[in-house]
């Protein structure tokens, strides 16, 4: 058996786990710093992330995202794209040599555009290994996102007429009306699942089961099979129970 599970997770709020069931992931900007030697940036990336840890790991990674979550199969995952992301350490040589190169060919205008935005993809995709994490909930100097196991669907676009999407400085967000209007313009955009897709969908407490049973029921009933309906039913777990039982 691998150390790897076969599921990837997406945790959020209550609302947020109704929202997905409901209508499939959309897709926000989100914060990352990207941290190195030579020039530090911070940038917002469109894009839904996941943990690829096994059920029986998420009881302090639901302390800091939200205690309701989607399981959905790797297989899925593969089929749309989705990646691990690239941990890094901000004092290694490889990163000042990704950062400067990528620079370098954009100032000296030596490669196409297009494989100029190619190789800046590589961005979407980093994340420092360890570093400050401050939410709601929790705040830590020195968090070990390694051990999260990052998965990300990152928006393919990259261009919305003529304008550059793939990120955006962070200084450019920094009121709640620009990030209104940079999730506007993706605001369609979703990550699509099926019903078969679906192996876990985790609750806070036993109790709200049957609230989740009938979400989906009334969401989806004319969208899912009666036995589809059925079968998502038996894949509602409650944290209550994983942190009791596995």
């Amino acid at each position: 058996m691998g150390l790897s599970p076969s599921t990837l997770f997406h945790f959020t709020s209550k609302d947020g786990l109704k929202g997905i069931l409901s209508d499939n992931f959309k897709i926000f900007y989100c914060k990352e710093k990207l941290k190195h030697s030579i020039k530090p940036i911070e940038v917002a990336i469109p894009m839904v992330s996941f943990c690829d840890i096994k059920l029986s790991q998420i009881t302090e990674h639901i302390e800091k995202y939200g205690h309701y979550g989607i399981g959905l199969t790797k297989e899925w995952a593969y089929e749309n794209n989705l990646n691990p992301v690239f941990y890094y350490n901000p004092h290694s040589e490889l990163v000042d040599n990704i950062f400067t190169t990528l620079r370098k060919l954009k100032e000296e205008k030596i490669i196409e555009i297009n494989d100029y935005l190619n190789l800046s993809r590589i961005i979407q995709y980093h994340k420092i290994y360890e570093g400050e994490l401050k939410t709601e909930k929790v705040d830590y100097d020195n968090y070990r996102f390694a051990d999260e196991r990052e998965w990300r669907y990152v928006l393919p676009e990259l261009f919305i007429d003529k304008d550059f999407i793939g990120w955006i400085l962070n200084s450019n967000l920094s009121t709640d009306i620009q990030k209104k209007e940079a999730n506007f313009r993706i605001e369609k955009s979703r990550l699509v699942f099926e019903p078969k897709n679906i192996l876990y969908i985790i609750v806070k407490k036993e109790e709200e089961i049957e609230e989740f049973i009938n979400h989906i029921t009334h969401s989806k009933g004319k969208t899912f099979s009666h036995f589809e309906i059925e079968r998502l039913k038996t894949r509602i777990v409650s944290c209550e129970r994983i942190v009791n039982d596995f």
